[in-house]
């Protein structure tokens, strides 16, 4: 996703632009990387490059953490990040203090915004994702998806996940019903 900054680089510190972004295509052909965004980008000039602020939304393809179906999911991410420049567009000269990190102006007039939102996508996912929210996941003894209805194996007595609290309170009732609380 280009944008070009050339009249914006050449303005007064404090210059903004504001642009409308509908159904862009954003790619990192390195990466693999594709993916379609809407929103807002606002851009302004500072001293040292253009400070991109943008609000924008997608979707992204997940897999369930319960059931492991893939599935798509909204995503919305808000960018705030410094495009720096490697040179000043008036006198040329060399600007200091740019790390490798920085993202950076290209060629003094462009900015590319897709890896800026590769990063911000791959850092706003859910750790847990789910499908649904009440997905029922995968019998453990089976592996069927209990999502699609019970599956033919038989609970295991005890298997609750909380039957072995269940029996500790029932046995710290007893005591305390013999006059012994010893917890």
């Amino acid at each position: 996703m280009l944008i070009n900054v050339a009249t914006l680089l050449r303005e007064p510190v404090g210059a903004t632009r504001h642009l409308e972004v509908s159904d862009e295509r954003v790619e990192v052909r390195d990466v693999g990387y594709a993916r379609v965004v809407d929103g807002d980008v606002r851009l302004l000039r500072t001293s040292r490059g253009i400070l991109v602020r943008a609000r924008l939304e997608t979707t992204v393809p997940l897999e369930c953490s319960r059931c492991l179906r893939p599935f798509e999911a909204p995503l919305q991410l808000e960018i705030d990040e410094l495009f720096a420049m490697l040179r000043d567009p008036v006198t040329r000269e060399p600007i200091e203090g740019i790390e490798m990190d920085d993202f950076k102006v290209v060629d003094e007039q462009y900015l590319d915004l897709s890896d800026a939102v590769r990063q911000y996508d791959e850092s706003s996912r859910p750790i847990s994702p789910l499908c649904q929210p009440d997905c029922r996941g995968l019998c453990p003894t089976c592996g069927a998806d209990l999502n699609d209805g019970q599956c033919a194996c038989a609970p295991e007595a005890g298997s609750a996940p909380w039957s072995a609290l269940a029996g500790l309170a029932e046995a710290l009732r007893t005591e305390e019903s013999h006059g012994r609380s010893e917890a």
